[in-house]
């Protein structure tokens, strides 16, 4: 009887442990086994307090429903607050709630993002629909020569690579897009404002704001024009050089005091003036 209730204490033990087998905690050796088998990786973002994370590697995880539905794709499990590369891909992703699940390329493009709890049947479901998405994004990529002189959808693709961190392209497509003559004021609007965070999520906060000083150049009015001046004021204030970021605000304030980005300046402006006055 003992060996009996000891053996079944080994298995309940071990259990964890098996049903990890298939998992990597390594974001490198993910990459590498997705490059190799060209497959992209399936990444469950986590926290050890986060409830419903352990919930899904209870009851989702090890479902016949969901190894099916991910047999083509590499497992990568990192934990958020691990001070390395879970920390690291949660702040690189903006992920901001728990539990987080990322679908990646190989070179860390978003195929696909789900967020939160749900039973097996319906996670598979909405992982399917994300993948279906994505390969319809992969379809438009390969014929987007066939709509060169439809600047909204090349607008378009270019929005959806930023939101999917293809940055590097991105920018490229925006860099073509703003050149183009002919280009509608809108869409080079948008295309200006874009440009500038696609180069800020790439840590270059002087390349953007020279694509804002450009910008304003072209125009001085409307939506694009006015998120685009607050994102000057935003940038100096992440660099730290307060009084730049309160003179942008201030101007703002002035300029736009009707624009529904207001109780975002309303709210930082208080902080700034008590701020300046300690730099200078």
């Amino acid at each position: 009887m003992k060996r009996v209730i000891f053996v079944v204490m080994l298995l309940v033990v071990s259990a964890p442990s098996l049903f990890a087998g298939g998992w990597t905690r390594s974001l490198a050796n993910a990459t590498r086994q997705a490059k190799a088998g060209d497959k992209l990786i399936f990444v469950d973002l986590f926290a050890d307090w986060c409830g419903w994370c352990h919930k899904m590697e209870q009851e989702v995880f090890p479902s016949e429903t969901f190894q099916k539905a991910t047999d083509d794709m590499v497992l990568l499990r990192l934990n958020t607050e691990d001070g390395a590369e879970g920390t690291k891909l949660a702040r690189t992703f903006n992920v901001v709630s728990l539990p987080t699940f990322l679908v990646l390329t190989p070179d860390m493009v978003i195929a696909g993002v789900l967020k939160g709890y749900a039973p097996a049947n319906d996670f598979v479901n909405t992982l399917k629909t994300s993948r279906t998405s994505y390969n319809d994004f992969l379809a438009r990529r390969a014929h987007e020569a066939s709509f060169q002189r439809d600047f909204k959808k090349r607008f378009d693709l270019a929005e959806e690579l930023m939101v999917r961190h293809a940055l590097p392209d991105s920018e490229t497509h925006l860099q073509k897009l703003i050149r183009e003559r002919g280009l509608p004021a809108d869409i080079r609007d948008r295309s200006f404002y874009s440009l500038a965070v696609v180069q800020l999520g790439q840590d270059r906060p002087a390349d953007a704001l020279a694509t804002l000083h450009r910008f304003s150049t072209l125009q001085s009015k409307g939506e694009s024009y006015e998120r685009a001046s607050l994102l000057v004021a935003d940038i100096y204030r992440e660099q730290g050089n307060y009084p730049a970021a309160l003179k942008e605000y201030r101007n703002f304030k002035s300029r736009f005091p009707q624009s529904p980005l207001m109780a975002n300046v309303e709210r930082i402006l208080p902080q700034l003036e008590n701020l300046v006055p300690r730099t200078r």
